[in-house]
C-alpha cells in the first residue's frame, strides 16, 4: 500500500554532463503528470514519462529537469568572413592601410572578435539518454520508498480504526435483539393504552400480527452482516501491493449506506450513539484514504 504522496530527487553524469531530476507528487483522482525541463531534454521527455508510468497509478506529479555541464567539453569554431572582411574594409577606408591584406589579424581582433564564433560540441544523444534515464530511475526509486514509507504509516492507522469498527459492530449485535423485544413491548403498551382511550378492540391474533410488522422494521441483523463483510473487505483490500485507493472508496461508500440504515430503523439509545461512533471512524478512514494510491 503506497500513499501518493512523496518527493524523489536523483542525479546522474556522464561524459561532463550532468542531469538532475527532482519528482513531487501528491493525491489526485487519476495520474496528473507534468514535466518541466530545458529544451535539449523536450525530446526524451516521453523516456521520463514512460519511466514514471511504470511505477505510478495515481496523484498529481511534478518532474522539474536540470542539465548542467561540470567539465570542459570540445569547442567548435565558425568564422564569420563577411563581419571579419567588414573590419578589414573599414580599416583601409580609415586610412590604417592600404590595402585589405596589409590589414593584420591582430588589427581585426583590436576591433572585434565576434567574427570568432565558438560553441561546445553537442552532447551524444546515447549520452543525454543515459544521463536522463539514469537520473529519473534514482528519483523515481526515491520516491517510491517515500510513499511506501507513508503508505504504512496510513495502513497502520486504518487497521487500527478497522479493529474499532469490528468491536462497535459487535457491541450493536449483541444488542439488537434486546432493542427489538423491547421496542416491540413499547409499542404493545402503546397500542393497548390508544384502545383503552378509544374504547375499542381487536382480535389477537390480528393486534400481534401487526406488532410483529412493526418490530420487523427495526430488525438491523442484515444490515450488521453486509458491514461485517465490509469490514473484512476493507481489511483484506489493504494487504494488496496494487493501486487500492479507488476499491477502497466503494467500500467506504458501501459501509456508510448500511451504517445510515441502521441509524434510521433503530430507535434505541445504546445502539444510536454506536452508529455515530462508526459514523466518526468511517469519515476519518475516508480522509486518509483519500491520500493512498
Amino acid at each position: 500500500m503506497k500513499s501518493m504522496t512523496g518527493f524523489g530527487c536523483g542525479t546522474a553524469t556522464a561524459d561532463n554532463l550532468t542531469c538532475t531530476v527532482e519528482i513531487k507528487s501528491v493525491n489526485a483522482r487519476y495520474l496528473d503528470l507534468f514535466i518541466r525541463s530545458p529544451k535539449q531534454i523536450n525530446p526524451f521527455e516521453n523516456l521520463i514519462r514512460e519511466q514514471i508510468q511504470q511505477h505510478v497509478a495515481r496523484g498529481k506529479v511534478e518532474v522539474s529537469v536540470s542539465i548542467q555541464d561540470v567539465g570542459e567539453r570540445p569547442k567548435t569554431f565558425t568564422i564569420n568572413r563577411v563581419l571579419r572582411e567588414q573590419i578589414q574594409e573599414m580599416l583601409v577606408e580609415q586610412g590604417f592601410y592600404t590595402t585589405l591584406k596589409e590589414v593584420p589579424l591582430s588589427a581585426v581582433m583590436s576591433v572585434s572578435n565576434e567574427w570568432i564564433q565558438q560553441q561546445d560540441e553537442p552532447v551524444a544523444e546515447d549520452v543525454m539518454i543515459s544521463v536522463v534515464t539514469e537520473a529519473t530511475g534514482r528519483a523515481v526509486a526515491q520516491l517510491l520508498q517515500m510513499r511506501s514509507e507513508e503508505g504504512r504509516h496510513i495502513q497502520e492507522d486504518l487497521l487500527s480504526r478497522i479493529s474499532t469498527l469490528k468491536s462497535t459492530i459487535q457491541r450493536i449485535d449483541d444488542n439488537k435483539s434486546v432493542a427489538v423485544e423491547n421496542y416491540r413491548n413499547h409499542i404493545l403498551s402503546k397500542i393497548k393504552e390508544y384502545l383503552i382511550e378509544l374504547e375499542a378492540s381487536i382480535s389477537k391474533d390480528r393486534f400481534l400480527q401487526e406488532i410483529a410488522i412493526l418490530a420487523d422494521k427495526t430488525d438491523i441483523t442484515e444490515e450488521i452482516v453486509r458491514f461485517t463483510s465490509h469490514v473484512v473487505q476493507l481489511k483484506n483490500t489493504l494487504i494488496d501491493e496494487n493501486p487500492i485507493g479507488r476499491k477502497l472508496d466503494f467500500i467506504l461508500q458501501e459501509m456508510n449506506r448500511e451504517v445510515n440504515t441502521i441509524g434510521s430503523k433503530t430507535v434505541d439509545s445504546n445502539i444510536t450513539e454506536w452508529v455515530v461512533q462508526l459514523k466518526c471512524e468511517l469519515e476519518k478512514i475516508r480522509e486518509q484514504v483519500q491520500n493512498v494510491e
